[in-house]
């Protein structure tokens, strides 16, 4: 009867709250994603406070505009390389043999699957705008909550924890420093991941005398570091395009740089995990999608933390 008194103050004093504080922090996730990012922030904003010796709200404008001009020349780079693409699709594009390939059979049993997903990809896009202006409000609340996280996470960086029980407070910030060791290694593997898709883009473009080779390698590498996604998504339609135009040699060694990077990729990506997380591979591929299936593409925010209680889960039942 004590034991089961224990348990029941237990769960309704430290579990129960933790349990309603992760619902409310599903539901209202931009304001939870600004927390996360204040959290992480933290170190360019304690940077300017404690370097340069200015005031908090001048180190958190500093760190806030710092993130958007990043964000911005970014998005303005890739749509400009998308601009000067669309001469160079529609120079390759005219020389297909539109009346042939309309004739291959491949071609006609694709052409009703294709007109579904693009009616399919039309609708979802409509819907997309429709709910423009909720997401304009919730990036507007997101950089307002951005900003007094970070504000706070130079007094205190655990300031969001006072909503926690005192017991469960130990544990959240033990948690969330493994956390943050957690996230500097995923950065770091994503990081060097790109740098070699890139290193090994380049050079394959330079030898096949493509146009702009740098960008169109750093515009396959950004799509390859994108979850679900990868160079296959673009090599292997040129690569196919090529066929097409019975230039074989060419869309042959197209074909051959995409299997030689995605072999080494996978090599060095398992050879990362393996050296910094115990995590293989295949393993952080099917953790990755499960987040994103449960949560949406919000949950790549989260596969970090998956990646945590993955290790310790297998940590656990080794030594069990």
């Amino acid at each position: 009867m004590i034991g089961l008194q224990i348990n029941k103050e237990d769960f309704f004093g430290k579990w129960a709250p933790i349990g309603i504080i992760i619902l409310i922090s599903f539901v209202a996730y931009p304001l939870t994603i600004a927390i996360i990012f204040g959290y992480f922030l933290f170190p360019i904003t304690n940077f300017f406070f404690k370097k340069f010796k200015l005031p908090i709200m001048l180190s958190v404008f500093l760190t806030e505009a710092l993130i958007l001009s990043g964000c911005i020349l970014l998005i303005l780079y890739l749509v400009q390389t998308l601009i000067d693409l669309i001469p160079l699709i529609h120079e390759y594009i005219v020389k297909l043999p539109v009346v042939e390939i309309q004739k291959h059979p491949i071609f006609l049993m694709f052409e009703g699957k294709f007109q579904t997903l693009l009616n399919k990809f039309m609708n979802e896009l409509l819907i997309y705008f429709t709910h423009l202006p909720s997401y304009f409000f919730e990036l507007f609340l997101f950089s307002i909550a951005l900003f007094f996280s970070l504000h706070e996470s130079v007094k205190d960086r655990h300031w969001f924890l006072v909503y926690f029980p005192k017991k469960a407070r130990g544990i959240c910030e033990k948690a969330l420093m493994k956390i943050s060791g957690v996230m500097n290694n995923f950065i770091s593997v994503g990081i060097k991941l790109y740098l070699l898709t890139f290193s090994l883009l380049s050079i394959g473009f330079v030898i096949l005398g493509f146009q702009q080779p740098f960008k169109y390698a750093f515009l396959v590498s950004l799509v390859d570091s994108l979850p679900f996604l990868g160079i296959g998504l673009i090599l292997i339609p040129l690569s196919i395009y090529f066929f097409l135009l019975e230039q074989h040699t060419i869309g042959l060694i197209i074909l051959l740089l995409y299997l030689f990077v995605q072999l080494t990729r996978h090599i060095v990506e398992s050879m990362l995990w393996s050296s910094s997380m115990q995590i293989k591979a295949v393993h952080v591929f099917f953790l990755s999608a499960a987040a994103i299936l449960i949560f949406g593409f919000i949950g790549i925010l989260f596969s970090p933390f998956i990646y945590l209680l993955a290790n310790r889960w297998s940590g656990l039942t080794r030594t069990s």
